[in-house]
């Protein structure tokens, strides 16, 4: 599967009931594609039992007993071949999606982050199980707060367990998708205070499908202290922005208390090429509502934290929305503007690197489970003619402009211009050291044809 290799390439899909189809590397290009079926563990046991050392062997051998549906086993035998092949994601998705099968999301949420953050560049594929994982866990979760509400009732939420509902977007229409990515900038700039606990973005999303609820739209204060009560958020921070076509556009954010009170807004206003700008403003009022206030270190992470590039955050924004709604080459394609926008952005480059592994597992017909594991994903194609894209081209620069601005532009204002020329066709560029070892890109599909 993997070895000297580092990597494999999807074969063609074949008539079987379960079907592991492996294609060789290109710097293995001499070797023809290989299946791997369940009809092929005797002989994989008598060759195991010859050579019990060769992990390759072992990881080959879990696929097949995992591609049997027999998890007990495939996980005991992925778990020694990860002895010899410690970096190998085979056996980590195997581990992983058995856990997933047994609905035991919290033991494979950890099977894969604990690969991550030893390999923080590895397999694609596990940033996507981990993305899809995550998304079967928080479904779980929102439906099983919905079944217990009573007794959550009783309970008393910590006052720093905090959740940010997606703002409502109110004025120019070309720009709702802000309703998730200023939430989830808000969420990841709060969440550097260290005394805060934050809600996931996607769990808020989820629990808001549960209840029916218009994602981005205005929620009355006893919905947002029965949302909070569900996840168990001492406190609910609830947002507008307002975007007109034309003057300055205003953010503002209030705190909604389990008793259903509502804090007074905390308002900043601002031209509209200054949004992420005027965003920290608001997490600096907002925190000293939340009765907090700010060291001049976390002043300093929270400034610095994300992307200062318009351009790249209004395709960040259309990229969250849709990976909300489940679309995840759709998502990828927004993310990879994103990059291309602002090459730093790695909240962007990360999102990129998930949603695209997680498209094609998503592209797998009806009746099929496909996991696709590659060192790099596939670039997707980012759209050319999107409306929206068209229109935050055009006036990304201020939709507020005066005359003068509008005849002097400022310096932000040409790079983010400068940005938005980028060309779309190309992937997320990638930065590698001299000298570093490229790795080449690989999939290997493990197929489930289902009755």
């Amino acid at each position: 599967m993997k070895g000297a290799c580092g990597g494999v390439k999807a074969g063609p899909l074949m008539r079987l009931a379960a079907i592991v189809a492996v294609a060789a590397l290109a710097a293995c290009a001499g070797r023809r594609p290989t299946e791997v079926s369940p009809a092929e563990i005797p002989e994989l046991e008598a060759r195991l039992q010859a050579n019990p050392d060769n992990a390759a062997l072992r990881v080959r051998y879990a696929a097949a007993l995992f591609s049997a549906d027999r998890c007990d086993a495939a996980i005991a035998e992925a778990r020694r071949a990860q002895l010899g092949l410690p970096r190998d994601a085979v056996p980590v998705l195997v581990i992983g999606q058995c856990l997933e099968k047994q609905t035991q999301f919290d033991e494979a949420l950890g099977v894969y982050r604990a690969f991550l953050a030893a390999n923080p560049d590895g397999a694609g594929a596990v940033r996507a199980r981990e993305m899809l994982a995550f998304r079967q866990q928080v479904a779980q979760r929102a439906r099983l707060a919905l079944q217990n509400e009573a007794q959550l009732a009783q309970q008393t939420a910590d006052p720093n367990t905090i959740a940010v509902l997606p703002l409502e977007v109110a004025g120019d229409t070309t720009y709702q998708a802000l309703s998730r990515g200023l939430a989830q900038v808000l969420t990841s700039d709060l969440g550097l205070i260290q005394q805060f606990r934050m809600v996931e973005r996607l769990q808020m999303s989820e629990l808001m499908d549960e209840l029916n609820l218009a994602q981005g739209g205005r929620v009355d204060p006893s919905t947002a202290v029965r949302m909070g009560r569900l996840v168990q958020a001492g406190r609910m921070v609830q947002g507008l922005a307002t975007i007109p076509p034309e003057g300055e556009v205003r953010l503002e954010a209030s705190v909604v208390l389990p008793t259903g009170e509502v804090s007074a807004p905390e308002g900043v206003t601002g031209r509209f090429r200054d949004l992420l700008r005027i965003e920290k403003d608001l997490v600096v009022g907002l925190s000293a509502r939340l009765g907090y206030v700010l060291s001049e270190a976390e002043r300093r992470m929270i400034l610095e934290n994300g992307t200062q590039n318009l351009t790249a955050f209004l395709a960040y924004s259309r990229g969250v929305l849709a990976e909300d709604l489940g679309d995840f080459s759709q998502a990828a394609a927004y993310f990879s503007q994103a990059v291309q926008a602002d090459p730093g952005f790695q909240q962007a480059r990360d999102s990129y690197q998930a949603s695209a592994s997680a498209g094609v597992a998503q592209s797998a017909s009806a009746g099929q489970v496909t996991t696709v594991v590659a060192q790099q994903p596939p670039p997707p194609a980012p759209p050319t003619t999107d409306v929206v894209t068209n229109a935050v081209s055009s006036t990304v620069g201020d939709v507020a402009a005066t005359q003068a601005e509008a005849t002097a532009p400022t310096s932000q204002q040409q790079s983010t211009q400068q940005a938005a020329q980028t060309t779309t066709s190309a992937p997320p560029p990638t930065t590698v050291a001299k000298g570093t070892p490229t790795t080449s890109t690989g999939t290997i599909r493990i197929v489930f044809r289902l009755p």
